[in-house]
């Protein structure tokens, strides 16, 4: 039974990344390419953001208790609490992302001009490379 929970608990986990990757990426090709005009998208994905920001976190404690506390001299010590501190970078960046997405009013600033793109493209874009480099530093974690 503990593994078929811990089975659940790692598989939630994985979904939950996969939404905070998948849905950052689209909304930074969708801003950066013109596709999106609006903040309507990036509204509704905060949303999804924070909620599936909060079952990674949730689940990565989980994950953790069920390892066990590393020993801070060991090399996976080393790379989780790396792995740590890019979580309290993409925390405290997307909280400053969700702010400006909240107080901008549609319209000013979302289109990319002449080979620079806009605001929301860079936040996004910034976001996803954090994320990605997340996912990297799990997959050392899991696999040495």
């Amino acid at each position: 039974m503990a593994q078929l929970v811990s089975l659940a608990v790692r598989t939630l986990h994985v979904l939950a990344v996969a939404v905070l990757v998948g849905g950052t990426a689209a909304l930074w090709y969708g801003y950066r390419s013109g596709a999106l005009s609006t903040l309507a998208p990036a509204r509704t994905y905060e949303w999804l953001f924070w909620g599936a920001l909060g079952v990674v976190v949730l689940t990565g404690v989980g994950n953790l208790g069920a390892l066990g506390p590393p020993g801070p001299g060991t090399d996976w010590g080393r790379t989780l609490l790396l792995k740590l501190l890019v979580v309290l970078a993409v925390v405290l960046g997307s909280a400053v992302r969700t702010l400006a997405v909240v107080r901008t009013a549609d319209g000013s600033a979302l289109r990319p001009e002449a080979g620079h793109p806009g605001p929301f493209a860079r936040a996004y874009g910034a976001t996803a490379g954090a994320l990605a480099a997340l996912v990297v530093l799990a997959e050392v974690l899991a696999h040495g």
